[in-house]
């Protein structure tokens, strides 16, 4: 029988065994459930297109999801990464920040080496990485309101999947929040179009080369307004499983409460906890509050 941690106050789930902590604590997001790893893996072994989300600064996500990739039967499938311009294909040389370098990885941006653990482990397993995301380029020509390289392969696409009420609402809310509630007008509805063009594109690559493994951030693995919402457009049939990495203070604190804001803020197949990273408030000197 399965020890469990007596001080956990869970009623909504089941409890969780002492023994996940630190690892893994993953629910199913319609049932509410727990599933223990093994499900999970198995729930995902069919599937055309898997979806793993990330907060871009959690290196415990990193370190799980490549744990996670290493279990799959993992040569099957091709990756698919926002950290990268869509057209490029990683060369694994034995040198592999300068691999990413060569095809755009931007090491600044993406405070490198918190994804190092993700990417030596598609290395280990030479797994072929296709960027998904825009260009800078393409995002000025956006900005600008002129035609960009992708364009007549994109706009399609983001015309057949036109989000409904309540998810461009969301989408949205998450914009500014995300943001720090500042943003607003133009720079709102650039920054909207943009997302919808950034998951359209991974949407894309992620198809023609499937089966797939996206890696981007959560807001790209959400099934209301983000990737998953655009490949059930494409493809009604397609095996989609998508997967929010979120995070909280305390892994031993995962109260009923804490899972019930998780939930309300998620829209996904599963959602992993894991330990939050300590960040500097990022709205702190934006908003004027800071030293």
């Amino acid at each position: 029988m399965k020890r469990f941690c007596s001080h956990f106050l869970i009623t909504l789930f089941f409890l969780i065994p002492c023994n996940l902590l630190g690892n893994e604590i993953i629910f199913e997001y319609e049932t509410k459930n727990q599933v223990n790893l093994q499900d999970l893996i198995s729930a995902m072994h069919n599937a055309d297109i898997i979806l793993l989300g990330e907060i871009h600064d959690n290196l415990f996500q990193h370190r799980a999801r490549a744990d996670l990739i290493g279990k799959l039967q993992s040569e099957k499938f091709v990756i698919v990464s926002e950290h990268l311009s869509s057209g490029n294909e990683i060369t694994y040389s034995g040198s592999l920040l300068e691999d990413l370098e060569i095809i755009g990885f931007n090491k600044k941006s993406w405070s490198w080496p918190v994804h190092e653990v993700l990417y030596k482990k598609f290395e280990e397993l030479s797994l072929p990485v296709f960027g998904g995301n825009l260009s800078h380029e393409d995002i000025n020509n956006i900005y600008l309101g002129k035609k960009f390289s992708l364009s007549d392969t994109l706009n399609p696409l983001v015309d057949k999947s036109v989000l409904n009420s309540q998810s461009k609402d969301k989408l949205i809310n998450d914009l500014v929040a995300g943001h720090c509630g500042v943003v607003e007008g133009d720079l709102l509805s650039f920054m909207f179009k943009v997302q919808r063009y950034r998951d359209a594109s991974l949407a894309q690559i992620a198809t023609a080369v499937a089966p797939a493994i996206v890696i981007a951030g959560n807001g790209h693995v959400r099934r209301d307004y983000g990737v998953p919402q655009i490949l059930k457009k494409i493809n009604p049939s397609s095996h989609v499983v998508s997967i929010a990495f979120l995070e909280i203070d305390r892994l031993f604190e995962t109260t009923d409460s804490v899972i019930k804001k998780l939930f309300k803020d998620a829209d996904t197949d599963y959602i992993w906890l894991t330990e939050a990273v300590s960040r500097e408030d990022p709205c702190e000197n934006l908003l004027g509050r800071g030293d």
